[in-house]
């Protein structure tokens, strides 16, 4: 398996892993060197191709990735609810089982929207099946805590990707970076994870080439020259991303009314509109509709059944557990395009401007930026 454009030898499920085997002096993807504490930073919607267009709006940041140059391939879909599990986990999404933004639950057909409410559809304790490296650490004697906005405190997501670690609820980056040297100094060793979404909701509302999304850019760069400071000899912090951002223009965007041929079959709707997942009764139907979807849409998308997805690994191996929660019918766009059903769309959603989820590089690399101990 390969990106579409590109690829590169590591993953974001690599990253978390790395910084827990390095806390043991142990081997680990990345090659970092020992360290009794490690902090993992995820910047939401900061790509890999995104940043180097914008190298002179973060000069301070782009000095420490040119350290080492790294860079990881987040996964497909390139959506925050696989790409984070995958990083908590270790795993890809065909193993822990989030893989898509919503997907369908086989056992009630039932949609589930993994950034909002889970159950009573799913259990969160069942539905991610994968033990989190912050699981690992406490058994053996490692703490973690686990950043993020207030407003994540207690959800289904929460409970399933940061299972082991102690979560709280803070609100800018610089408070987290407190909350991080006050965990760090009550403990002989530690493993903590951040957060920071306001590049990827600048990027949603504006587009990644918006003056906007440079401001917020710059505000990280200075933001995370602090959070180096922090830091003590013992100490290491990556900073990553969950995925990267491609701006689609309004005329780029394909909007299905229900009488549109290309939902003859469909059953459900999930995924995201760079990748759609859709549901059907037969594999006559799916295979009627893969006709008529390659045909409309050419080289815009890549059309791939359930069956190709599996085979060629796009998310890794898929656990028999999982088969069934992937669409029968995959859209992976790869040029300029994304696809929206109306009836079950916003009108903010099918405002955004930013978009990510499919299998290209530029959605798929994010850099990989040792700070501290690893700098």
């Amino acid at each position: 398996m390969v990106l579409v454009e590109g690829s590169t030898p590591l993953r974001l499920a690599d990253v978390l892993v790395s910084c827990h085997l390095a806390m043991g002096g142990r081997e680990n993807p990345l090659e970092l060197s020992g360290v009794t504490k490690a902090a993992v930073l995820v910047v939401d919607g900061l790509g890999a191709e995104n940043l180097r267009e914008r190298a002179g709006h973060a000069r301070w940041l782009m000095g420490a990735w040119s350290a080492r140059g790294l860079s990881a391939d987040s996964g497909f879909p390139s959506t925050t609810a696989s790409a984070l599990t995958s990083l908590t986990t270790g795993v890809s999404a065909g193993e822990h089982g989030i893989v898509g933004y919503t997907i369908r639950d086989p056992a009630s057909r039932q949609m589930v929207n993994h950034l909002k409410q889970w159950q009573p559809t799913v259990d969160p304790d069942s539905w991610q099946r994968s033990a989190t490296v912050f699981e690992r650490a406490l058994e053996s004697g490692i703490p973690s805590l686990a950043l993020g906005e207030p407003r994540f405190t207690g959800s289904d997501f929460t409970r399933a990707t940061w299972r082991g670690a102690q979560f709280v609820g803070v609100g800018s980056l610089a408070e987290q970076g407190v909350k991080m040297r006050e965990f760090f100094d009550h403990n002989d060793r530690g493993l903590a994870y951040l957060y920071w979404p306001a590049l990827d909701r600048t990027g949603h509302g504006s587009g990644v080439s918006s003056d906007a999304w440079i401001h917020r850019l710059e505000e990280l760069d200075s933001e995370l020259e602090k959070l180096h400071q922090l830091l003590k000899p013992d100490e290491g912090l990556i900073v990553t991303s969950d995925h990267g951002m491609i701006d689609i223009p309004s005329e780029h965007k394909l909007i299905l009314a229900e009488s549109s041929p290309l939902l003859t079959g469909v059953i459900g709707w999930a995924g995201e509109p760079r990748a759609p997942q859709l549901y059907f009764d037969d594999t006559v139907a799916r295979d009627d509709a893969k006709d008529v979807w390659s045909e409309s849409l050419g080289s815009a998308a890549r059309i791939m059944t359930r069956e190709q997805i599996i085979d060629e690994e796009w998310m890794g191996p898929v656990h028999q557990d999982v088969r069934e929660r992937l669409g029968d019918l995959v859209i992976a766009c790869v040029e300029s395009l994304v696809v929206y059903r109306e009836s079950i769309s916003s009108p903010t959603a099918m405002a955004m401007v930013g978009q990510h989820g499919s299998l290209t590089s530029r959605e798929r690399e994010i850099p990989i930026i040792p700070l501290g101990a690893w700098a």
